[in-house]
C-alpha cells in the first residue's frame, strides 16, 4: 500500500493532482486508515500508470474514465493507434537526427553531402509536388478520362487546410513504410501489405477511382519515374523498388 506522498513521489506528479483525480472520480484511494489518510494498492497504482500515459498521449481527461471502464479491445484500439503515431513521430525525428549528424559532418569536413542529402527529411509537400507535376503530364494523354476528371474535381473542391491534411496523412503512409522497410520486413508481410492496402484506399477515395490494374502501374512509375523515384530514395534508398514490389504482391493476391 502507498501513501499519498509515496504514490505521488514514485509517479513523479504532485499530491494535488492525485487529490484533483480523486475529485473527478478518476482515481479513488482503495483505504484510509483509522485517521483517514489515502492508502493505494497496486490497482490504483495501475490504473494511475493508464491515466499519465493517456495524458501524455494528449487524449482528454474526459475521454480517459470511458477508455478505463470501458471495452477493453477500444482501448487497445486507441493504443495501437498511439503507437502507430509515436512510431511514425519517432521516424521522422530519426531522419532529422541523421540530417543533423550529416550536415555536422559535413561542416566539420568528415563527409560531403549530395544536394538530395542536404533537404532529407525537410521537403514534406514533396510528393504532392511531384504527383501535381506528374498530373500534368497525365492531363496532356488522359484528359478526357473519367478517373481524371474526378481527380479534378475533388481537388478543387478541397479547402487548403484539408489538401493539407490529406499531405499529411500521405507522408504518414510512407513514414509506416520506411520503418517497415527498415527492420526488414519482406514485401509480403501483412503489415506491409496493410500499409499497401491503405495507401490504395487513401488514393481511390481522396484523389481518383483507382482499380489493381491502374495502382499496379502507379507503383511501376515509382521505380521507373526517377522523380518519383528520388522522392522514396530520401527516405531510405531502396525504397521505391520495395514498394513497387510490395503493389505488386497487393494486386496479385487480391
Amino acid at each position: 500500500m502507498y501513501s499519498t506522498q509515496q504514490l505521488a513521489r514514485l509517479a513523479g506528479v504532485s499530491k494535488r493532482t492525485l487529490y484533483h483525480y480523486e475529485s473527478i472520480g478518476l482515481l479513488t484511494p482503495s483505504h484510509r486508515t483509522p485517521a483517514g489518510h489515502r492508502r493505494y494498492s497496486r490497482t490504483e497504482l495501475h490504473r494511475l500508470q493508464q491515466i499519465l500515459l493517456y495524458r501524455e498521449l494528449h487524449v482528454p481527461l474526459s475521454q480517459i474514465p470511458h477508455l478505463l471502464e470501458g471495452n477493453r479491445m477500444e482501448a487497445s484500439a486507441v493504443l495501437r493507434d498511439q503507437i502507430q503515431r509515436l512510431q511514425e513521430t519517432a521516424l521522422h525525428y530519426q531522419t532529422l537526427i541523421d540530417l543533423a549528424t550529416q550536415t555536422l559532418q559535413s561542416i566539420e569536413g568528415g563527409i560531403n553531402m549530395n544536394d538530395e542529402q542536404l533537404f532529407r527529411g525537410l521537403r514534406h509537400e514533396e510528393l504532392t509536388a511531384l504527383e501535381a507535376q506528374h498530373a500534368e503530364e497525365v492531363k496532356t494523354h488522359y484528359a478526357e478520362t473519367e478517373a481524371y476528371r474526378i481527380s479534378q474535381i475533388r481537388q478543387q473542391r478541397r479547402s487548403p487546410q484539408e489538401a493539407e491534411q490529406l499531405s499529411l496523412q500521405h507522408k504518414q503512409l510512407d513514414q509506416r513504410l520506411t520503418r517497415l522497410y527498415r527492420t526488414h520486413r519482406p514485401v509480403h508481410d501483412p503489415e506491409v501489405q496493410q500499409v499497401v492496402r491503405d495507401q490504395h484506399a487513401f488514393i481511390d477515395q481522396h484523389y481518383y477511382p483507382c482499380d489493381l490494374t491502374h495502382f499496379q502501374s502507379l507503383g511501376q512509375l515509382y521505380v521507373t519515374d526517377q522523380r518519383f523515384r528520388n522522392y522514396y530514395e530520401t527516405y531510405e534508398p531502396g525504397l521505391a523498388d520495395f514498394y513497387a514490389a510490395a503493389i505488386t504482391v497487393y494486386t496479385q493476391t487480391r
